[in-house]
């Protein structure tokens, strides 16, 4: 019979399987550890094991050593495995339906009988993939992926499940986890980095939709604290995928998926909008695809191929009023005819069409080698391409249509290629090798060609926008990263001994020059047919050619770790280790003198030689047969977008500059306009060495956090509820240190005659001043600038802000083909800074504050407070062999918070440049009393109505204060979605069809009203009370209503195509 030994060994690794906390790091296979024990406890040494993964005969035999383990990497995931134990001395054993998990280590005690007996053989224990999906650590299998709701084939959809995971819902999709920034993710797929690198994408990826098809996938995991030192890279979450192998026998599957407006509800229009009209959605969306896996060499070579395209046309965003398009603006058909007209006959320009439909497609491909080299050595080869293409028509606001000149196409293409080596050489040493190379192009590129400039003209009741935008006068990039990573592992005794070198380097270019056509403006359409404009800006490389603006660097990083795996006995396990993480850098942004002489120091740091050291401690304790405790702590790097050092390289003050239009006569640039081209006197004005900087402080520390996990994780009975439950509760702290903040080093406190900073009256607020040490003018009153308008943004250190977040899981399997899991979160997190953008303008300017120069920590903007997550599963046969699965996924989320603040419109009293003056996120002063000496009232406001707004507001209680930043919070939001899919027969006896229908926001069926979704749009969403202005006397605030008037709800975007059901029909067939 088995041994107790076994027995409890088999429930650890039960344990392991379902909860544990795994050191995923970017694994691409899994690996086993094990000790044999003879009759007496005595180590077995010297005996054969040979570990088969049964569908391919891929093998690896090893040897037991002196105190009987012996250890096996780079193993096959999934399974199922058989381990054959030839013993000379003992009777044999052979353990079978043993399933690997990703980047995690199996474990397997064996205490082996006499001889004379009969062979021992053990089956494992099929664990649910529902099961391994609690707190930090999630892991979903082959057929959870192909059992969701995925309506977009997202590797988003799949990960939500994780109860610290969330698709916020946005226009990009992005992923949070545990409140994070969407961007410091980091997602492997077979080792090759699939987030983007280097930061423009909201959706995380380097192209506009999941770079790899669901299809392909093996087994997806996330980890949000991985104790190992091997992890790196991240300050979010580490996200590996890793593909499907071919085996020895030939499979395949062909798939179709169609999904469109006729398939979908109508949605209603914002409920908190009593002006909004009831939207119409207009889409079409086709997916087709398939993969084939089988033996070039049985036994020895494999194959995998996966291939899969979308196509939709876009749809119409926006379109004049009347004409029953979605969300109609302010603008007629009439209107959009004549500034048409005129454009074609006046210009000479095609200035495009409102309803264009131009198709969006996406394509990618997968082709994966694996050459069992021998029972020692194994190889994989993976070749990755993906392209897609996605319209973006730039209209804002409601009362403004773009046409579809200003539309712009971004076009992204990755290629990958990835080779990896694994190497069993003995019971006690195991290496992998890893070479990847990932090449990005990123083109965006206006829909009808860079042929004139950025063009707004304003018509009765709203705008009109032509011509590229002004971010899409030259904009191309193309970053291209190379990775090798060796790793190793040696067992001695009870240690396993983990070291490895990482060393990685991306190649950058990137052309960015905004403005480069130049921007008009015109305050009527008759202004626009008379060539008379109202505002003009131009901005170009001092050469006045901007493909001299682009910027070219290189940047490295290497890591060295070295970590101890210590197992003092079965039933704990103790992890220990160190990570050192250094950069490198050849290229160095071009000096500025004129900046060196402003501040004393040059503007050319590129972080060459910084470093850090990465301290990680975790530990696994089975209290008994039910329980487990897990924890440890931990300090991460890593993860921030590198578009933010390009930022130094593409604006070092010297290439690219801005027009200076002060001394000449605007009848130069506002008369007789030419869109097409710039007046050569504005060209004259550009001069290299004195332009708007964007450089990175000297001393600069690299951003890093602590993070600290503790977990209790319980699989057993609940009683008259049964057996075979499980549940996992966890408390995750983290602690920012030296996090991302961005100043102007231009700005300097306004000083009165006596020398002292001048504030508001209240003394909270300090009143800045634009003041360039290289001029003779010294600023004395609020707004007094002298026209200048130059800045010089930096990237430096700040507060770094902590989190506090507690999860809870429970969940069943039934015999009957039922089962569940379900999860609870509570956030509490506070930053200062959320890196929201790209661009240093933007982070620095669109931050909630007080202060521009000294933000302040407050609640995060990417805090779920409270979020609630089921997935469901129920599987029978209707007919006789043939599966029926119904799957649900239920998520309800409490709102993203957001901020009440001033309303500004060229507002620059507080020291703003012009480039920085009409952005809402100043927090607002909430008077003391009537009497308050720090305001006064004019244009009908009054203290009493301000406060009536306060109290709609729910900010009233600041009185004598700021408003709290991201105090108030968002509607709740709820997603409901469901999938059946039913089996079919095949052409053949082995092969199955099936057809499956998704449907999107459930809800909507039953409840249209509460299915709507309202979400906070951006991290630092604000919603104005009053219209401002600081009197340069007094420094009172001067309150008047707000332009448009005061709206008391929440600065929600209306997910329309969000808010009601939507279907997608599928057919498969897998042979």
């Amino acid at each position: 019979m088995q041994s107790l030994s076994f027995k409890r060994s088999a429930l650890a690794i039960i344990l392991g399987t379902v909860l544990s906390n795994a050191a995923i790091a970017q694994d691409t296979a899994s690996s086993m550890r094990g000790a044999l024990l003879g009759t007496k406890g005595n180590p077995v040494k010297a005996t054969e094991v040979l570990i088969e993964h049964v569908p391919s005969g891929t093998s690896v035999r090893v040897t037991t050593d002196e105190n009987g383990n012996f250890i096996a990497n780079g193993l096959r995931v999934g399974g199922p495995y058989k381990v054959v134990i030839d013993s000379d001395e003992y009777r044999d054993a052979t353990y079978s339906d043993i399933f690997l998990k990703l980047g995690d280590t199996y474990r397997l005690t064996a205490q082996l009988e006499d001889q004379g007996m009969e062979r021992l053989e053990v089956t494992g224990r099929t664990i649910n993939m529902a099961s391994l999906n609690s707190g930090s650590s999630s892991s979903f299998g082959e057929e959870n992926i192909e059992s969701m709701p995925a309506f977009n084939r997202d590797l988003k959809s799949i990960i939500r499940q994780n109860p610290l995971a969330v698709s916020l819902s946005d226009e990009d999709s992005s992923l949070t986890v545990a409140g994070s920034n969407p961007r410091y993710n980091s997602i492997t797929v077979d080792g090759i980095g699939q987030n983007d690198d280097f930061g423009l994408n909201g959706n995380g990826y380097p192209t506009q939709r999941s770079p790899i098809s669901l299809s392909a996938i093996q087994e997806l995991s996330i980890d949000v604290v991985p104790f190992s030192a091997k992890n790196g890279g991240f300050s979010g979450a580490k996200i590996n995928a890793v593909t499907k192998s071919g085996t020895n026998e030939f499979q395949g599957e062909l798939f179709y998926e169609y999904a469109s407006d006729s398939l979908a509800g109508d949605p209603e229009a914002n409920k908190y909008d009593p002006d909004a009209t009831a939207p119409e959605l207009d889409f079409t969306e086709k997916t087709w695809g398939g993969a084939l896996g089988g033996p070039i060499i049985k036994d020895e070579l494999f194959f995998f191929v996966s291939y899969e395209t979308y196509e939709e046309p876009r749809g119409i965003v926006r379109g004049p009023l009347g004409e029953a398009a979605n969300q109609s603006a302010s603008v007629t058909l009439d209107e959009i005819n004549e500034v048409t007209e005129i454009a074609q006959n006046v210009y000479g320009v095609e200035p495009g069409i409102w309803n264009a439909q131009p198709v969006e497609e996406d394509e990618k491909m997968l082709f994966k080698l694996d050459w069992n080299i021998s029972d020692e050595h194994r190889a994989s080869l993976t070749y990755q391409t993906a392209e897609s293409n996605n319209t973006n028509n730039n209209t804002g606001s409601r009362d403004t249509i773009t046409l579809s000149s200003g539309w712009y196409d971004k076009n992204e293409e990755m290629s990958a290629y990835a080779l990896q080596v694994f190497s069993n050489w003995n019971a006690n040493l195991a290496t992998d090798v890893k070479i990847s190379y990932k090449d990005v192009e990123t083109a965006q590129a206006p829909l009808l060609g860079v042929n004139f400039g950025d063009v707004t003209v304003q018509t009765a009741d709203g705008f009109i926008e032509l011509g590229p935008d002004r971010y899409r006068h030259a904009n191309v990039l193309e970053n291209t990263t190379t990775e090798i990573q060796f790793n190793a592992e040696y067992l001695t005794g009870d240690h396993a001994i983990g070291f490895g070198l990482e060393w990685d380097e991306i190649d950058v270019f990137n052309l960015f020059v905004n403005d480069s056509r130049g921007i008009w403006e015109f305050e009527s359409i008759e202004a626009f047919r008379n060539r008379t404009a109202s505002d003009f800006s131009y901005r170009n490389a001092y050469t006045n050619n901007a493909n001299d603006g682009a910027a070219s660097f290189t940047n490295g990083g290497t890591a060295i770790y070295i970590e101890d795996t210590w197992t003092p006995t079965w039933d704990i396990e103790i992890t220990a280790g160190l990570r050192y993480e250094t950069i490198s850098a050849d290229d160095a942004p071009t000096q500025n003198d004129r900046f060196t002489e402003r501040y004393g120091f040059p503007n050319t740091e590129n972080l060459d030689g910084e470093s850090i050291i990465l301290p990680r401690f975790g530990f696994k304790w089975d209290i008994n047969d039910n329980y487990r405790l897990r924890g440890g702590f931990g300090r991460y790097a890593g993860g921030r977008p590198n578009v933010w050092i390009s930022n130094a390289y593409s604006n070092d003050g010297v290439t690219i500059v801005d027009a200076d239009l002060r001394n000449l006569d605007p009848a130069l640039y506002l008369e007789n306009v030419d869109v097409t081209s710039i007046p050569q006197a504005v060209q004259d004005t550009l001069v290299a060495g004195d332009g708007n900087t964007t450089p990175i402080d000297p001393n600069f520390e690299l951003p890093n956090e602590w993070r600290y996990s503790l977990g209790l994780d319980y699989s057993g009975g609940l009683g008259v509820l049964g057996e075979d439950w499980y549940a996992s509760v966890e408390y995750i702290r983290t602690r920012k240190q030296s996090d991302v903040q961005w100043v102007d080093l231009g700005r300097k406190p306004l000083l009165d005659e006596n020398g002292n900073v001048v504030t508001t009256p209240d003394g909270g607020r300090i009143i800045y001043a634009v003041d360039d040490p290289l001029d003779n003018f010294t600023p004395t009153t609020p707004g007094d600038f002298n026209g200048v308008g130059r800045y010089d943004i930096m990237l430096t250190n700040g507060y770094g802000g902590e989190s506090n977040i507690f999860t809870g899981t429970i969940g069943k399997a039934w015999d009957n083909g039922l089962s569940f899991n379900a999860s609870y979160t509570n956030q509490d997190i506070e930053e200062a800074v959320n890196g929201g953008s790209s661009r240093a303008e933007s982070n620095y300017q669109y931050v909630t504050v007080l202060d521009r120069q000294n933000p302040l920590p407050a609640t995060a903007g990417y805090e779920i407070e409270h979020r609630f997550v089921l997935t469901a599963q129920y599987k029978t046969e209707f007919f006789d062999g043939y599966e029926s699965k119904f799957n649900l996924f239920y998520e309800r989320v409490s709102g993203r918070p957001y901020s009440w603040t001033l309303s500004s419109f060229r507002d620059n009293w507080l020291g703003d440049q012009s480039d920085f003056d009409d952005s809402d996120q100043y927090l607002a002063y909430i008077p003391a009393g009537p009497n308050d000496p720090a305001v006064r009232y004019e244009g009908g406001m009054t203290y009493e109505r301000f406060m009536e707004i306060a109290e709609a507001a729910g900010v009233a209680g600041s009185a004598g204060g700021y408003t709290p930043r991201n105090g108030s919070r968002g509607p709740w939001n709820t997603n409901i979605d469901f999938r059946y899919e039913q089996e079919v027969p095949g052409l053949f006896n082995d092969h199955r069809g099936s057809f499956y229908i998704d449907v999107k926001n459930v809800l909507a069926l039953i409840d249209e009203d509460s299915a709507q979704k309202h979400i906070i749009p951006f991290a630092d969403t604000t919603q104005t009370m009053v219209d401002w202005a600081i009197d340069p006397e007094t420094t009172q605030y001067v309150y008047s209503p707000v332009f448009g008037g005061f709206d008391d709800f929440a600065p929600t975007s209306y997910r329309a195509s969000e808010s009601t059901w939507q279907i997608k029909l599928g057919v498969s067939y897998k042979f």
